[in-house]
């Protein structure tokens, strides 16, 4: 077994390690990774649990990939990278996630966020009952975690309505062992009698670190078919945790880097955020 290098980052320029799928003929998963944390000055080293054909509101095929292949890019990465953070998002097989939670434990000396994906975006299914079982079990392990709302009442097995809900959530999320969480919870009003009309025009995301909440704010755009943001905004995170700043801040940098890129970005039919940062000067958003 090659040793793990164990190098501090630069200035400006860490590594990070992304576990996901591969999605063919979209900048979805680790595509999506590695050109947000391009966009983000960082490299991008990458393993693949699973190849996923689907998008477009069509799902054709999803493959995982064997966990002792799984297992051998790990072993190779931190073999021969200094790593400096690492994501864990699309698992693929529960050995697989088995493996990726023990080299974490075993070779990263950074910051390890959890994007727990259950579902995906045009309905292929990503995490199997023996899957969210390991994730479970391992849940106390990153530095972070977050999810999306969908992916959070299937977790919990609740519906979440309003701010209220996604409290409750994340509070059962705690009692599985989770520490610090963030629920990217999109458009949602405080109170669950909150009538459609009465919601903020804010996408929010909520963060709790243990003790108290808080929540982050931004512009809400009805766009479904804008994709690459949960990258983007993880990249961000990471590379600003690698980089020594507080979870708060980390998260609060990277909502406002997101948002820009949304808020500017062009709505076409499959439209990336992440055009939108290659406009940028490298490094925005730390």
């Amino acid at each position: 077994m090659l040793p793990s290098r164990d190098v501090s980052p630069s200035e400006s320029t860490p590594n990070i390690l992304a576990a996901g799928a591969l999605y063919a003929g979209l900048e979805r998963g680790l595509t999506a990774d590695i050109l947000a944390a391009r966009a983000l000055a960082c490299t991008a080293q990458t393993v693949c649990t699973a190849i996923v054909a689907a998008g477009r509101g069509r799902v054709t095929d999803v493959v995982e990939v064997p966990a002792d292949t799984v297992d051998a890019q790990l072993e190779h990465i931190f073999g021969t990278n200094a790593i400096h953070a690492a994501k864990i998002g699309i698992a693929g097989t529960a050995d697989a996630a088995k493996a990726l939670f023990k080299r974490m434990d075993q070779h990263l000396r950074g910051p390890l966020l959890l994007d727990i994906t259950i579902s995906g975006p045009s309905g292929e299914d990503i995490a199997d009952a023996r899957v969210i079982d390991v994730l479970k079990e391992n849940i106390g392990h990153p530095d972070l975690v977050t999810i999306r709302r969908i992916d959070a009442e299937l977790l919990v097995g609740m519906e979440i309505r309003s701010l209220d809900d996604a409290q409750v959530a994340i509070q059962r999320m705690h009692r599985l062992g989770a520490g610090r969480m963030l629920i990217r919870a999109g458009h949602l009003p405080a109170r669950f009698f909150e009538t459609e009309n009465g919601k903020d025009n804010y996408a929010v995301d909520l963060y709790y670190d243990g003790d108290e909440f808080i929540l982050f704010e931004a512009p809400y755009v009805d766009r479904n078919t804008l994709h690459g943001a949960s990258s983007a905004l993880s990249m961000a995170i990471l590379k600003n945790l690698a980089l020594k700043k507080d979870h708060a801040s980390a998260i609060q940098a990277a909502k406002r880097y997101v948002s820009e890129a949304v808020r500017h970005s062009n709505f076409n039919t499959d439209s990336s955020v992440l055009n939108f940062f290659w406009k940028q000067s490298a490094g925005t958003g730390t």
